[in-house]
C-alpha cells in the first residue's frame, strides 16, 4: 500500500473511533437550538399601538419590534410575573396548590378589578391563582404575594430579582398587581422575555387559557379579559392590562404545531386596537415563520470516554435548549458535529468538555457547549483491582 493510502486509511479509522467513543452515528447528523439563521426579511405588518414586540417563544428570535425599549406602565400584565413566581414555587415543592391562603385587610383594600375577597376569607392556592390568571383580580394577586413571599414587599423584591435573572434590565416592579405606582415600569421587550419564560412554567398556561369558569362553588363566574383565548386558534395566554397611565396592554401567545409566538403590546388607545394588533401580528407570524426546535435542555447528546476515572464514560448535554426560526419556505435541514478534547478524571459535573457545531440548511448557526452530566472521580488502587478481577473472570 502506498504511503498516501495508509495516511487516508489511518485518518478514516481515527474518525470512526471518535464517533464510536462518543456513541453517535458516524458523520454526526442531528438537530439542535439557538438564535439560528436570520430569516429572509418579511414586510412588517401594520401595528397601530405605540409599543410592540413579536418574538418566537421557542427560539427567542425577535421578529418585529416598534419602540420596544420605551418604558411604560404594564398594568395587569404585571401579574404574569406574579403567576410565574407562584407556580415556580409550586413546581419546586415549596407550596402546594391545595394549601389554604387567607385574604388580609391589605388585599381587601386593593380596589380595581377584584373578586371581592373579604378579610379572613380562605381558599386554596389553586383558587387564588385562577382569580389572578382568569379574572385579573388585584386582591387575589396580593393574597398570592403575601402567601408566597410572607409579605407583599418581600414578594415584590423577588419579582425584581427574577426580572434581573431573566434579563429584564429595563424593568422595575413596585407591586404584584399592576395598579399605577411611581416607578412601576417595564418595556415590551422585557415583557416578551418574561412571557417567553412564562410559557415554560408548569401549569401556568393551564390557567391563562381558561376563558370562563365558576368560582366559589358556583357563586361567581370568572371571565377572562383576553378574548383571544376564546377566539384565536391556539391561543392560551397570557394577560391583558389597562390603567389610566398604561393604556391598553396585552401579552398574547398562541401555539400551532411546533411553533409558538408571543406578541406584546403596550399603550394601545382602546381595546379594539389592542385586539386587532395582537390578532394581526399573530396571523403574520404564523403565515411567514415557523419554529424549529433542535435541542432540549439537559438532553444527552453523546458520551465521552474518561481516562483514569472510576467510570469509563461521562454523558454530555447542552445546558440550554436550542431552536431556530425559519421562513415557511426554508427546508430546515440540520447537521451537527461534536468536537472534544481528551477527558481525564477527575471531571466536575457541569464542566465544559466539548462543543457541538450546528448547521441549518448548510449555514453555521451556533456552537453549543456540551457539559458533563455527572461527576467522575479519579480511579484508585481498589478500582483498578476490581477491573482486573472482572476482566480476569470474563477471560476465564
Amino acid at each position: 500500500m502506498h504511503l498516501t493510502g495508509r495516511i487516508r486509511l489511518t485518518a478514516a479509522l481515527l474518525a470512526l473511533i471518535l464517533c464510536v467513543s462518543l456513541r453517535i452515528p458516524f458523520g454526526c447528523p442531528g438537530a439542535m437550538a439557538g438564535p439560528g439563521p436570520d430569516p429572509t426579511p418579511v414586510p412588517a405588518p401594520r401595528a397601530d399601538s405605540p409599543s410592540c414586540v413579536v418574538m418566537d417563544a421557542v427560539s427567542g428570535k425577535v421578529l418585529f419590534e416598534k419602540d420596544a425599549h420605551v418604558k411604560r406602565n404594564p398594568a395587569s400584565v404585571t401579574k404574569v410575573m406574579t403567576l410565574v413566581l407562584a407556580l415556580e414555587d409550586v413546581a419546586a415543592g415549596k407550596v402546594k396548590l391545595t394549601d389554604e391562603a387567607v385574604c388580609s385587610e391589605n388585599a381587601w383594600e386593593m380596589g380595581g378589578t377584584e373578586v371581592w375577597a373579604e378579610p379572613g376569607e380562605s381558599m386554596t392556592l389553586d383558587q387564588w391563582v385562577r382569580a389572578v390568571a382568569v379574572a385579573s383580580a388585584n386582591d387575589a394577586a396580593v393574597v398570592l404575594a403575601e402567601f408566597i413571599g410572607g409579605a407583599e414587599e418581600a414578594f415584590v423584591a423577588r419579582m425584581n430579582q427574577r426580572a434581573k435573572e431573566l434579563g429584564m434590565n429595563d424593568t422595575t416592579f413596585k407591586n404584584p398587581h399592576g395598579l399605577d405606582a411611581e416607578g412601576h415600569q417595564t418595556t415590551t421587550m422585557d415583557l416578551a422575555l418574561l412571557s417567553r419564560h412564562a410559557v415554560t412554567v408548569p401549569h401556568l398556561l393551564d390557567y391563562t387559557k381558561i376563558y370562563q369558569q365558576e368560582f366559589r362553588g358556583g357563586e361567581n363566574l370568572l371571565t377572562n379579559f383576553n378574548k383571544l383565548v376564546y377566539l384565536y386558534p391556539g391561543a392560551d395566554g397570557l394577560k391583558t392590562g389597562m390603567t389610566e397611565k398604561s393604556g391598553y396592554c396585552i401579552s398574547a401567545t398562541a401555539k400551532k404545531d411546533s411553533s409558538r409566538f408571543v406578541v406584546v403590546i403596550m399603550g394601545a388607545k382602546n381595546p379594539d386596537d389592542r385586539m386587532n394588533d395582537a390578532w394581526r401580528l399573530l396571523d403574520w407570524s404564523f403565515a411567514n415563520f415557523r419554529s424549529l426546535p433542535i435541542l432540549s435542555a439537559g438532553e444527552v447528546v453523546a458520551e465521552a470516554r474518561v481516562l483514569k476515572g472510576r467510570t469509563d464514560l461521562v454523558s454530555l448535554f447542552p445546558q440550554d435548549a436550542f431552536a431556530v426560526t425559519l421562513n415557511k419556505g426554508q427546508k430546515g435541514e440540520v447537521r451537527r458535529q461534536i468536537t472534544l478534547g481528551k477527558v481525564v478524571a477527575p471531571v466536575q459535573r457541569g464542566a465544559v468538555l466539548g462543543i457541538m457545531l450546528i448547521e441549518v440548511d448548510g449555514q453555521k448557526v451556533a456552537e453549543v457547549p456540551l457539559v458533563a452530566r455527572e461527576a467522575v472521580d479519579r480511579a484508585g488502587f481498589l478500582d483498578y483491582a476490581a477491573r482486573y478481577f472482572r476482566a480476569f473472570s470474563v477471560g476465564r
